[in-house]
């Protein structure tokens, strides 16, 4: 066995041992990990390199605040509502649910806070970007976000749900990211 294979197993055995033993806490932090790297790949896009360490921070606290802990509670809650039912006829419900419910409202939070926090600007102008930004930015989460949650609700185990999440919104958190510091269209 190679070091580096041996360095991801202890790795992984660590990280499943916090998962059992802290869930909330573990999520919280591997989605403060991940909005982060978000960040830094938004950055490197967007300039060539890496120019803010707070901006990093700060994505990263609000996937420790946020993301982490909302995912963890809210996976818990489709289970409860959908009383841990996989067939294909429940999870198809669960991502109808999640895309109409959770989706759109992670979706306007992190707009808010893109907009409050990381450019600085007015409530004025986060409420004109919403109306302006929001219904395009949405759509473009409904060409991701329904076959990732089909993925997680039928193939994924409970406890693992925050995880492949999270390595989802990698990809979409820097498209965000990405179209906040353009303020393009979708």
């Amino acid at each position: 066995m190679s070091s580096s294979s041996s360095i991801l197993q202890v790795a992984w055995q660590r990280y499943l041992y916090q998962l059992n033993k802290n869930p909330v806490r573990t999520k919280a932090l591997t989605s403060a990990c991940i909005a982060g790297l978000s960040d830094v790949v938004a950055q490197r896009i967007l300039t060539g390199g890496y120019k803010s360490w707070r901006r990093t921070l700060v994505v990263a606290l609000y996937g420790l605040i946020w993301n982490g802990p909302s995912a963890h509670y809210w996976q818990k809650f489709m289970e409860v509502l959908f009383k841990g039912k996989s067939d294909i006829n429940t999870v198809l419900k669960k991502v109808l649910v999640d895309q109409t419910t959770y989706g759109p409202v992670c979706n306007i939070l992190f707009m808010s806070f893109a907009t409050l926090v990381l450019e600085g600007k007015s409530l004025e102008f986060l409420s004109h970007k919403i109306r302006r930004d929001y219904p395009a930015v949405q759509l473009n989460g409904w060409k991701l976000w329904p076959l990732a949650a089909l993925i997680n609700y039928k193939f994924v185990p409970l406890k693992f749900r925050v995880l492949f999440i999270n390595c989802v919104a990698l990809v979409w958190s820097t498209f965000l990211l990405l179209r906040a510091r353009s303020g393009a269209s979708a």
